[in-house]
């Protein structure tokens, strides 16, 4: 009796653990680190864009850059993570992204050359000691059965700020220049920075050296996982990267009219959000169809998204996407979730191969539109999205072998 009351206490302990570390990480990272996100997120490459003389294989090369040193220091970032622990470490990546911002702050188009190396290191920092603790913390805080609703909540949250931060960062922008939302970003960042302290520990260590990593990761069990998040995170730089300087060009440099349609187009998707994270848990096969009826969908949207020449045809296309975007994303992110709460004690190394996958997409796919870009305008570069998004379907397989 007494050691069925104690299994019953631990039980209780671990939900109410996970609970209170899902509410404290949905604070930090969603509600402080995502307005940040949503009021800076497509402003900087812009800002890039503009302060290297409107040339995107410069603001291309660079974030390849970054995605290269992230997926080059991951694994030697995971053995000060070990030391630290996740909590600590993810209050250390905003300490990174902080700095990021004080660089952005002081940069213009004369000194932009000598600060695009430090601007690397910090964006690297931040990616090295943000992402898996986030990850596996986010892992750990939610159970099967019940992630596509969190994953479906967590997405939702951020097409709440991004409602918010778009039309905000514009209007600053428009009105006082980047600096003020530079300095804006300084301080949520650090306040995200002190609010991780809080999420409860997750006791977890990363275990394999840099060979054994290599190794699982373009190993024959691995290939469709490494894939499908090739193919994610090269479909997202599409979408952080060139689709922002493609709206630039569209509409003239008008700051303020790209964060209002921004603005407007992500309001329209919120309750689709939330009614498709519902739908996801309710059935039992429904992310695999969701994931590829969505995928096409998206796909054709990236096409589309070619031809757009003024204001309301962005509007009326990116509104599509958008909803269509909920469709392929929720299911994929449910899908690798439920993947990463099977591997047990090897959560944060798979989560490690994850992210390298990711970002091994991500810099291929910015080679690839830099090479675009010299010979066609910078709307050919959607085609990469277009491909990308028809291949995260990769994931169904590796979820099911």
């Amino acid at each position: 009796m007494e050691r069925i009351t104690v299994v019953l206490s631990r039980l209780v302990q671990r939900g109410t653990q996970r609970k209170g570390g899902f509410l404290q990480l949905f604070i930090s990272k969603r509600l402080i680190q995502g307005l940040a996100t949503a009021m800076m997120g497509m402003f900087v490459p812009i800002f890039l864009y503009e302060t290297t003389g409107l040339e995107f294989w410069i603001v291309g090369l660079f974030y390849a850059a970054v995605s290269i040193g992230y997926a080059l220091f991951l694994v030697p970032g995971m053995r000060i993570t070990n030391i630290l622990g996740f909590s600590k470490t993810l209050a250390l990546g905003a300490v990174f992204s902080v700095v990021q911002f004080i660089i952005l702050f002081f940069a213009d188009g004369i000194n932009i050359w000598h600060l695009l190396a430090p601007l690397v290191i910090a964006m690297v920092g931040f990616r090295v000691f943000h992402w898996v603790p986030y990850h596996v913390d986010f892992t750990a805080f939610t159970k099967g059965g019940e992630r596509g609703r969190d994953v479906s909540l967590m997405f939702a949250t951020i097409a709440f700020m991004g409602m918010l931060g778009p039309i905000l960062a514009g209007y600053i922008v428009q009105n006082s220049g980047y600096e003020v939302l530079f300095a804006i970003g300084v301080v949520l960042l650090a306040a995200a920075g002190v609010s991780y302290l809080f999420v409860p520990a997750v006791e977890e260590q990363f275990t394999w050296t840099y060979k054994e990593t290599t190794q699982h990761l373009f190993s024959p069990d691995f290939r469709n996982v490494l894939v499908g998040e090739m193919a994610n995170g090269a479909e997202v730089v599409v979408n952080l990267i060139a689709w922002p300087i493609f709206l630039y060009e569209v509409l003239n440099g008008n700051m303020l009219e790209i964060g209002a349609l921004s603005t407007v187009i992500v309001g329209v998707t919120i309750f689709v959000q939330l009614f498709v994270g519902k739908y996801l848990d309710g059935k039992g096969h429904s992310k695999v169809q969701t994931l590829k009826r969505g995928s096409i969908l998206y796909a054709f949207g990236w096409v589309i998204k070619m031809f757009v020449l003024s204001a309301t045809q962005i509007f009326f296309v990116g509104l599509y996407h958008n909803i269509t975007k909920i469709f392929i994303k929720t299911p994929y992110s449910a899908i690798l979730y439920d993947m990463s709460g099977e591997q047990g004690r090897y959560v944060d190394e798979f989560t490690v191969m994850r992210e390298m996958a990711s970002h091994i997409g991500r810099a291929l796919a910015l080679f690839g539109m830099v090479a675009l870009t010299f010979y066609f305008s910078i709307e050919w570069t959607f085609i990469i999205g277009a491909l990308a998004s028809l291949a995260v379907n990769a994931i169904y397989h590796a979820k099911h072998n």
